[in-house]
């Protein structure tokens, strides 16, 4: 499913148009330079593979692409940072610290001891984890891993974790595992509740059904692409509270900051032997997410700002590592380069709350607002992950939220009859039909965009529509300096051209992230599913207990709503008795009461209620449509 789209006049003019700017330093190496210094090894393997041989990581194909100059069907600026994050493979970043850069959406970096490696973060799934520890054994030294670092919550930190360190030598004191005193807290509510955003929209902002090229994924910002694999999970030995804390594992001294920036709970470690600081994800080589794309609520820029400023208190430190990207050499660039982010971060901030204060709503400030010339034309701080006019707009949400104050936006239409009066009011969809197709032949994407998506909320099935807006959504796409603004306009044109994907998905396992929790959360995650209507009228308790555990806990459904006790209700209607492993399933929605009797769990009391249960359970689909807008299921009977 290749995008065939060529870039139109208008796409070769814009991209043309990047490539004269004076914001654009095309002749600097000095990025280039950083990237590549300290290079050990480029694997010349085609693929990471999973041990039934599928591709868990490409090589050959990013290879193969970013070998040429920019096409007219990508921003030159993207193209540049997408060559950056193809350099790959093992670095020696100083003395005793090692990175495997550009074998996974993130960072992984070891800081060898005598005995053996302390790694910070552990990549996206086990696969690549393991991979890049191979390459650590094979080139520097064969040595355990003795400690893990974990920097945030975002699963491409933690999740190869168990590819590094068996849960055995965790228990046994043999390893230790550094995160924050919260940092179980919120894996919990990003992984078990909101899974890190709606998963189709995280396929359309990371380009996950994007085949690699020219006219598809190139490249997503922090890196080339996410892994597929299996995401796995262990608890903390150590944390770090809001006030810092110190660590010594195998005689390295680590010192951890507390950290919140891109994730609401992390940590900084600096490493005062090595003179080197990971800055976990708060400043990479682009702008930052202060609002992801791929849903979120928006992050806290103020307190973002503040741990920057804070990280230039390092005194010692020359080196500055990070969770994505290359690292930046030399205690003044370092200073230099935090600061400006730091700076480019509170600019934003200040700069919407101003004019906010002027009673400008988001998105108008999104469009007014940019960058002091030395931050915009600062290569670091290019929109390739992050963007001024989304940032803007999460910032102005996180104050304000969704509600920009006029009356005429507080209760508008749902939005197939708010298209359909719309149409109605242009002289119908044949109409503004022939009109989009002018100012698509004019150029004027952002508005055919925006037409034609109501055009397809009226009428889903109407061909010449989702062709003609397909081919909107890949200029915009072609023009974008955006990586995850590409990938969701490029995957908007899949979509409207082929429907959704077909077949299970090539995503992460995310089970062993859940085996992880306590019975109490993994039971609390069944509370999104409950559909109300359907539960009106079967108010219940339910016991949970664990038989390999030892957990327990009940659930209660009260007025269509279901809480959790950490207890179990001496009273309740039903108990249940059951394995982890199906406790896990029943919470990932992969098990239901079928699965439930048959994998030998036992009920006592009123099977019924736990029948009636299952019954009001939602089961959430792999993908669902964005682009396309065909009508859900109840739309009717929701919204009237």
């Amino acid at each position: 499913m290749r995008n065939t789209d060529k870039a139109t006049e208008f796409t070769r003019a814009a991209q043309q148009a990047a490539k004269d700017s004076p914001v654009f330093d095309w002749a600097t190496r000095a990025d280039f330079d950083a990237a590549e210094r300290g290079l050990m090894l480029r694997p010349a393997d085609p693929a990471i593979l999973d041990d039934e041989g599928h591709i868990v990581w490409h090589h050959e194909a990013f290879e193969t692409t970013l070998a040429e100059d920019a096409p007219d069907t990508a921003h030159p600026s993207l193209w540049r940072h997408a060559q950056l994050n193809n350099v790959r493979g093992l670095f020696k970043v100083t003395e005793g610290v090692y990175q495997v850069r550009g074998e996974s959406q993130a960072n992984i970096t070891f800081v060898e001891t005598e005995n053996g490696y302390i790694a910070v973060d552990a990549l996206t799934t086990v696969e690549t984890a393991r991979y890049a520890l191979a390459l650590m054994h094979k080139h520097v030294a064969e040595k355990p891993v003795l400690g893990v670092v974990i920097t945030h919550t975002h699963s491409d930190h933690f999740g190869g974790i168990r590819g590094l360190v068996s849960e055995e030598d965790v228990k046994a004191g043999k390893v230790r595992i550094i995160a924050t005193d919260d940092f179980v807290h919120w894996v919990i509510k990003e992984q078990g509740l909101a899974a890190e955003g709606m998963p189709a929209r995280g396929d359309y902002m990371f380009g996950e059904n994007l085949p690699v090229g020219a006219t598809g994924l190139i490249d997503n910002g922090l890196g080339q692409a996410i892994e597929g694999g299996t995401v796995t999970f262990i608890l903390p030995t150590d944390v770090v509270p809001k006030g810092g804390a110190s660590f010594e594992v195998d005689g390295e001294v680590i010192e951890c900051m507390y950290a919140p920036g891109e994730a609401p709970t992390g940590l900084h470690a600096y490493f005062p032997k090595r003179k080197t600081v990971h800055v976990a994800d708060n400043a990479y080589m682009c702008m930052v997410n202060i609002y992801t794309i791929r849903g979120a609520f928006p992050r806290d820029a103020s307190a973002w700002a503040d741990t920057l400023d804070r990280s230039l208190r390092f005194d010692d430190a020359e080196i500055m590592v990070g969770g994505h990207n290359w690292p930046v050499f030399g205690r003044e660039n370092m200073l230099k380069y935090l600061s400006q982010q730091r700076d480019a971060i509170k600019y934003l901030h200040d700069q919407t709350l101003r004019l906010m204060s002027h009673g400008y709503v988001g998105a108008e400030i999104a469009n007014a607002i940019t960058l002091p010339p030395e931050l915009e034309s600062n290569w670091a701080l290019r929109p390739y992950y992050g963007s001024i006019k989304h940032n803007v707009r999460g910032i102005y949400a996180y104050y304000l939220g969704w509600y920009d104050g006029n009356p005429a936006t507080l209760d508008p239409l749902p939005p197939r009859p708010q298209a359909k009066k719309t149409l109605e009011y242009m002289g119908g969809v044949d109409a503004v039909m022939e009109k989009a197709q002018a100012d698509f032949d004019k150029g004027e994407y952002r508005w055919v965009a925006s037409i034609l998506d109501q055009v397809i909320w009226a009428e889903p099935d109407h061909a010449e529509a989702k062709e003609l807006l397909a081919k909107t959504h890949s200029q915009l796409g072609y023009q974008t300096e955006n990586a995850t603004w590409r990938n969701a306009y490029l995957s908007a044109a899949q979509e409207l051209r082929h429907g959704l994907p077909e077949g299970a998905k090539n995503h992460r396992n995310m089970r062993d992230v859940m085996k992880g929790m306590d019975a109490q959360d993994l039971i609390g995650a069944m509370s999104i599913r409950l559909n109300g209507p359907a539960a009106v009228g079967h108010d219940c308790v339910i016991n949970w207990e664990v038989s390999d555990s030892g957990d327990a806990c009940a659930i209660e459904i009260s007025n269509s709503v279901l809480y959790t006790r950490a207890e179990p209700n001496p009273a309740a209607d039903a108990t249940v008795t059951l394995s982890r492993e199906l406790l896990s399933q029943l919470a990932l929605g992969e098990a239901g009461h079928d699965a439930l009797l048959a994998g030998g769990a036992q009920i006592s009391g009123k099977s019924e209620v736990v029948s009636q249960l299952f019954a009001m359970l939602d089961t959430f689909p792999l993908w669902f449509p964005i682009s396309t807008h065909p009508k859900k299921a109840h739309e009717d009977e929701y919204l009237g």
